[in-house]
């Protein structure tokens, strides 16, 4: 099993048809107008795995930390990733993938500064998603156009 994709998003739902829906795909920046603030992003992880490795149980863990190697969660995000069998039309050879939607609305980010969520796949670090928290409102951002 690896690691095929990982980002932090404004808004993402893995529905069971296979498919990500994402908006806003690609944050490295929060800006919040005050601290402890609200994460309210989600974590989309894609991961794949040949028939043999998908019909065995995987486990997932989310872990974030700041700039001095500080949890920012209570614990580490564990999923377990159950067996799974390909369909029977599922094409010889092809990966079988699996999405992981984290939708870390409430979880707080206690004040500004730069961090990093880490992914473990079956224990082993396979990702590291970078991020800094600032204050201003977010059409500060240089990259965006100026409120009309």
């Amino acid at each position: 099993m690896r690691l095929d994709w990982a980002l932090i998003a404004n808004a993402a739902e893995g529905p069971p048809n296979g498919l990500v829906y994402i908006l806003g795909a690609g944050i490295d920046t929060l800006w919040r107008d005050a601290y402890p603030a609200p994460f309210a992003v989600s974590v989309v992880i894609r991961v794949i795995g040949s028939r043999t490795e998908s019909n065995r149980p995987h486990t997932i863990e989310v872990v974030c930390n700041d700039e001095d190697g500080n949890s920012v969660f209570p614990q580490p995000i564990t999923l377990q990733i159950p067996p799974r069998t390909a369909p029977r039309d599922y094409p010889g050879g092809w990966d079988l993938a699996a999405q992981i939607v984290l939708n870390l609305g409430t979880v707080p980010i206690p004040r500004p500064g730069v961090y990093a969520l880490e992914i473990l796949l079956d224990g082993h670090q396979v990702r590291t998603l970078p991020f800094r928290a600032v204050v201003g409102p977010a059409h500060t951002h240089p990259a965006l156009p100026p409120p009309v």
